[in-house]
């Protein structure tokens, strides 16, 4: 056999194992989010409408954009929204998946060693992620407690990042809460 027929059979071999990995890593997920066991990073922010202060719970995250293997993790990611079966369980990762983006930035920002075009860029993919979770849900013609909690759990994603960006734009620091 050919070499080069060795070399695409191998990296079929990995795809397929990639995908696997990634449907069985997405059911995990999918329970974790319902049930709330990812988000332990809470980080304050003040409600502009009240000035309540507020401690925004969000999931941990260990790859940052500026790491070497970054883009399997984006293609993971990519790959939970896709497989989703269930609408509500899509819009959930979508909003994790956001709300990841925001907390890498938050470490990006936080390391001035870490050009600030990456939180930039970042931040404007979660953007982009609540914009998508919200269409999503808008898309959905079912309304009931668990929809209504989604949209509730959107709009205070997309309260978050506003008030985030903000804060990193003046050159504030970001304030964790302290539970």
């Amino acid at each position: 056999m050919k070499l080069w027929m060795k070399i695409l059979m191998l990296i079929a071999a990995f795809g397929i194992l990639y995908v696997s990995f990634t449907r069985a890593g997405l059911d995990e997920v999918t329970n974790d989010e319902k049930y709330d066991r990812l988000r332990k990073i809470s980080v304050a922010y003040t409600e502009v409408s009240s000035g309540q202060k507020i401690c925004y719970r969000l999931p941990e995250s260990r790859t940052l954009p500026n790491d070497t293997w970054y883009f399997l993790k984006k293609i993971r990611d990519d790959f939970w929204i896709q497989f989703s079966k269930n609408p509500l369980d899509k819009i959930r990762i979508v909003v994790l998946m956001a709300d990841k983006k925001v907390y890498e930035s938050i470490l990006m920002y936080e390391d001035k060693n870490i050009d600030t075009s990456f939180w930039k860029k970042n931040m404007i993919e979660s953007k982009s992620k609540i914009d998508l979770a919200r269409n999503l849900l808008n898309q959905s013609s079912k309304r009931d407690l668990e929809t209504n909690d989604l949209m509730r759990k959107i709009d205070e994603a997309e309260v978050f990042f506003n008030y985030t960006l903000e804060q990193m734009k003046l050159g504030n620091k970001i304030v964790r809460c302290h539970e």
